[in-house]
């Protein structure tokens, strides 16, 4: 059988989700997340680049010139001699009219290719996004991927779909902090005083050993529990366990003296094994509004 061409149109089963920084695609699976950051994300395959997304929220008017001038100087500093603006190619997608968006080509001595500057003027956010073409590779992935683009939260999709994990959080929690390192995925988000952090653990099969098949010991080792409360039992799952504790502030105190319902459920953590995957997933939530909040999360958290 020969082997699948990433650059051609992908139908949904070959098809599976990219989410990061509030913008959404569905990609050829052969696509790998190369690189992330606050608002960017470089898609590979092979280990070239295939797109380039950039992405922020405006404040104020929106200037397509300006944007497009700093664009050509970007592109000036990849040694490329020319950004040139174009209609939108027939076979590309039609965009929603509450969207303002110009596409452009541009080529340099080794490598170019075709991109937009998109802006909403509903969600206020611009994004960039760059598609690279490598010799005889086409840019025929372009209008499926295109079509697929969201830049508004649409649950039940993901807020995150990267590398090999995905989850979906309450519409009102934001990312605030994350780390991918070799063996341990570290992602926080948080709203207010509620936060919800995720982490992946690999491999799986090496951490259990060195831990003697505990994950209460994987909790200790990796810092995903505060000692105090690594002592109470957790309680045992399928292939998982959970451990939850009260919050220790004084307004909890005070709900908790006058007979005012506690928030649920204060804190919790639970972990768990992915034979599947080979892979150790772990949630921690902190003054979430209720334990179905914090159960949600956790069902939702897993491998692409």
């Amino acid at each position: 059988m020969p082997a699948i061409d990433p650059t051609m149109p992908h139908s949904s089963r070959a098809a599976k989700p990219f989410a990061w920084a509030g913008i959404a695609l569905a990609i050829p699976r052969e696509w790998e997340t190369g690189q992330l950051g606050q608002g960017y994300a470089l898609l590979e395959y092979q280990f070239r680049p295939v797109l380039e997304l950039k992405t922020a929220a405006i404040r104020g008017r929106f200037s397509f010139q300006r944007h497009l001038k700093q664009l050509a100087r970007s592109v000036q500093g990849r040694s490329a001699p020319q950004l040139r603006l174009t209609p939108r190619p027939p076979e590309w997608p039609e965009f929603p009219s509450t969207a303002e968006v110009q596409t452009f080509t541009w080529q340099g001595a080794r490598i170019g290719g075709r991109g937009l500057l998109y802006y909403c003027h509903h969600c206020h956010r611009a994004t960039l996004i760059q598609f690279f073409a490598h010799g005889e590779c086409g840019l025929a992935a372009i209008p499926r991927v295109l079509a697929s683009f969201r830049d508004h939260a649409t649950p039940p999709d993901p807020t995150f779909a990267v590398y090999d994990i995905q989850a979906t959080l309450p519409s009102r929690f934001t990312l605030t902090r994350f780390q991918f390192d070799a063996g341990r995925f570290e992602l926080v988000f948080g709203h207010a005083r509620e936060t919800a952090t995720l982490w992946r653990l690999s491999p799986a099969d090496v951490i259990l050993e060195r831990c003697g098949n505990n994950l209460a010991r994987v909790v200790q080792d990796n810092g995903l529990l505060p000692p105090a409360v690594l002592l109470a039992d957790g309680r045992p799952r399928d292939r998982a366990m959970e451990w939850q504790w009260p919050p220790k502030d004084y307004r909890s105190r005070l709900r908790s003296i006058f007979g005012k319902r506690a928030p649920q459920p204060g804190h919790a953590l639970r972990i768990w094994h992915r034979p599947d995957t080979n892979r150790i997933l772990a949630v921690r939530a902190e003054r979430v509004e209720t334990f179905n909040a914090f159960d949600r999360i956790c069902t939702s958290y897993g491998n692409i």
